[in-house]
């Protein structure tokens, strides 16, 4: 028993060092970061209504008096707010590109920042694993967004294994994505020039769809029972007075003098109200047009939400060059997802389909769903950095990214000119 206890002993310290070692290796050389910016919001000058309000100070567009209503403008501070951590080897464009006798390293040409344009690189610089994660919140103009992303990346001499997890709140672009790639590299003098291709599993809310596939019942049934049903909302029919006994008389027609057509009626409408039984709206119109349409929305937001996520298989082809001198550096990446396998119902090869089918201008009762097929659309990413030192301490730079998948594009370019003070000589 003693010598299996010893034994154990040893066997486990082994294990876990190694375990350790594993652990530390891919923790080695990562670099952690936040950053925090807070301003003042835009400035905006307080707004006045006129409203019709009772004795009791209650909003009574029948029996009030008008009044003159203040809306105070209180806008919070923007703000961004960024965390993250990463293992993204330089490439050698990078390194010793500062100023001379400035110290040494340091992306000098694009200035400071929590970010390389060339995280979303197809190749990294070394064999092995590399990884990003990323958080980050804004608020703007009163309205708040945050944006995540995570990768894992295997380089290995002749293949990629990558996952991704992006989510762009502001631009609404979320996906998940497997990519495995087979790679072929060619060296060239201080340079590098990539090719790629193999296949890519992504997974994404359902997009490209319009309500009317979505849903039916919001256009082919009553409006005003939809909206009661689906929004919480409930409307009160009102009549006029005419003779002023007190009792509803109905409402007078209008014709038009020219034509002696029926244009409408007044004295005889809804009011709308929400689930809490504040007054939206004074007639049917009102509502229809102002109310209706974003209840909408945000109803045909839930319902696409509620779907879930949707699956799809991608060829997958990349490239991927970088030269670099002295006095100049450029790399540019791409990489195109053009042959698609939707898995699912609601994949974004029906909804190729589907946009088809609408500009045909077929009704929607007839388009025919597939729940699994193939299809041919082009999703893309590409990005590059360039730059130029004119001088020892003067140098120009553009950088950008430009990402299209299901037709939602989020893309972000830099250009600016960095100049350096190395001293006056005193």
């Amino acid at each position: 028993m003693k010598k299996i206890l010893i034994g154990l002993f040893v066997l486990s310290t082994t294990l876990f060092g190694q375990i350790e070692g594993v652990f530390t290796n891919f923790f080695k050389y990562s670099t952690i970061y936040a950053g925090f910016n807070l301003s003042s919001p835009m400035y905006q000058e307080d707004r006045y209504r006129l409203s019709m309000v009772d004795e009791d100070g209650n909003e009574n567009w029948q029996s009030g008096e008008i009044t003159i209503q203040k809306d105070k403008r209180n806008l919070k501070a923007d703000y961004d707010l960024s965390f993250g951590i990463r293992k993204i080897a330089r490439f050698p464009y990078e390194p010793k590109r500062g100023v001379k006798n400035a110290g040494v390293g340091g992306d000098w040409y694009k200035g400071m920042g929590d970010a390389n344009p060339n995280e979303a690189a197809t190749i990294g610089r070394v064999t092995g694993w590399e990884y990003l994660v990323k958080y980050m919140e804004h608020r703007r103009w009163n309205m708040e967004h945050k944006s995540e992303e995570f990768s894992l990346r295997y380089l290995g001499d002749w293949y990629i294994m990558k996952y991704k997890y992006m989510d762009l709140g502001m631009e609404e672009i979320r996906y998940g994505q497997t990519d495995l790639r087979f790679r072929k590299e060619f060296t060239t003098d201080a340079g590098s020039f990539n090719v790629s291709f193999g296949v890519s599993g992504r997974s994404h809310p359902v997009y490209g769809f319009a309500p009317t596939i979505i849903d039916s019942s919001w256009y082919t049934s009553g409006w005003w029972d939809f909206a009661e049903a689906e929004f919480g909302v409930n409307d009160e029919g009102y009549k006029g007075d005419w003779d002023g006994d007190g009792i509803g008389d109905g409402a007078i027609l209008i014709y038009d003098n020219k034509t002696g057509k029926h244009v409408g009626r007044v004295g005889y409408d809804w009011r709308w109200f929400d689930a809490d039984g504040n007054l939206m709206a004074m007639t049917d119109r009102e509502f229809y047009q102002y109310h209706f349409p974003r209840l909408l929305e945000n109803w045909f937001d839930k319902q696409t939400k509620g779907l879930g996520n949707q699956r799809e298989l991608s060829v997958s082809l990349g490239l991927d060059w970088y030269q670099y001198t002295d006095n100049w550096w450029l790399h540019a990446w791409g990489s195109l997802y053009p042959y698609h396998y939707g898995m699912d119902k609601y994949s974004y090869h029906n909804a190729v389909a589907w946009q088809e089918h609408e500009e045909e201008g077929k009704e929607p009762k007839d388009f025919i769903f597939e729940d699994s097929g193939t299809s041919v659309w082009y999703d893309y990413d590409v990005g590059a950095v360039l730059g130029f030192k004119l001088q020892e301490n003067l140098g120009v730079f553009i950088e950008g990214k430009y990402l299209n998948y299901w037709e939602r594009p989020a893309y972000d370019i830099k250009v600016g000119l960095n100049y350096q003070f190395v001293g006056f000589g005193i």
